[in-house]
């Protein structure tokens, strides 16, 4: 795991299918969604629960559990505030 904590990835709430802008896959930079982070949360959730990392690991996979959440927690609360805002999966 990286020890660099100066590196930052911005994401955005929003997943555009290569195909609906009409842009071949390959062509495309990947795509990284909510429902992407949901997923790894799920994976690092049942990761600790099976006992996958080392006690001295914890904290840092707990401190990365959690920004995973609080971001995808600020998204639902952003798409309660503007219902019209486009649907993230």
């Amino acid at each position: 795991m990286a020890k660099n904590n100066n590196d930052v990835i911005e994401a955005t709430a929003t997943e555009v299918a290569p195909e609906a802008n009409g842009t071949p896959a390959e062509d495309q930079a990947p795509q990284l969604g909510v429902a992407d982070l949901q997923n790894a949360a799920q994976v690092i959730d049942a990761a600790v629960s099976r006992g996958a990392f080392k006690a001295a690991e914890a904290a840092q996979v707990g401190a990365v559990y959690n920004k995973i959440t609080a971001f995808i927690q600020s998204v639902a609360d952003a798409q309660k505030d503007n219902p019209e805002a486009p649907a993230s999966e």
